[in-house]
């Protein structure tokens, strides 16, 4: 298989399945965003993938390896995972967080924390304390930490929730470096459009079940997206860039 992540057929979730009979492929290098409404299950897709979120039925592979063939001790070879937050009152300092992660050969050291924070243009932050960061400055911070882990799989869960929109545009533009100038395959859980606009790969889930798939001109339309949102959703051309608004209806 040339695919970084690929999912035939699986039911994954924690007492019960969440997803069900799902069929994915991620292509590698890309950015691909699973994008869904809250509650649809895109965490748990990547939780499957770490192995935190049960495999019910049917395969998960990374690499070419099927998951349940991977010792968690060597996870960190194939993949690094950001969650949605850190507790924003850690007062470890931007150096110790970074040393606290696994790389694929061991702990992160000093000089992997150094290259990806310049790599990032975010080096004066290494001896702040994360709860003196600003909401972007910790996003960042946590994408470093995963970068810095030299996995070729980074999964990041909502990179660009709660930032404002110049952050929000940092984020996004620091995945496709990471993506283009480093060869990682970066897959991101995420109900930002403007994410997936600039991404290689979506992946479009509802309830629990695969919506469609396939590169951002195709699946970015007003067919999809109203369906995926249960809204009435318009997508306008304006110099060759997509547009998205939700269109106003009168009463409640």
């Amino acid at each position: 298989m040339n695919d970084a992540v690929t999912f035939i057929n699986a039911s994954v979730g924690y007492d019960e399945p969440v997803v069900r009979d799902i069929v994915i492929k991620v292509p590698r290098p890309s950015l691909t965003t699973i994008l869904g409404p809250n509650g649809s299950g895109k965490t748990t897709i990547l939780r499957a993938i770490i192995k935190y979120a049960r495999v019910f039925g049917g395969y998960v592979y990374v690499d070419g390896r099927d998951i349940d063939s991977i010792p968690i001790r060597d996870l960190p070879r194939y993949m690094s995972y950001s969650p949605a937050e850190i507790n924003p009152q850690l007062i470890l300092t931007v150096r110790d967080l970074m040393r606290s992660a696994r790389g694929a050969n061991g702990w992160v050291d000093d000089g992997s924390i150094r290259e990806v924070l310049e790599f990032l243009g975010i080096h004066d932050l290494v001896d702040r304390k994360f709860n003196e960061l600003s909401t972007g400055q910790r996003r960042l911070v946590l994408i470093a930490r995963a970068l810095a882990s030299g996995a070729p799989l980074l999964l990041l869960d909502e990179p660009t929730a709660g930032l404002d929109l110049g952050n929000k545009y940092r984020v996004i533009n620091v995945l496709r470096r990471i993506v283009d100038e480093r060869g990682v395959t970066v897959i991101a859980a995420t109900h930002d459009i403007d994410l997936a606009l600039r991404s290689d790969w979506v992946v479009a889930i509802k309830d629990g079940r695969l919506l469609a798939m396939g590169d951002p001109i195709n699946i970015i339309n007003e067919d999809t997206l109203s369906k995926l949102y249960g809204i009435n959703i318009k997508v306008l051309r304006l110099n060759g860039r997509r547009l998205i608004y939700v269109e106003q209806h009168e009463g409640p």
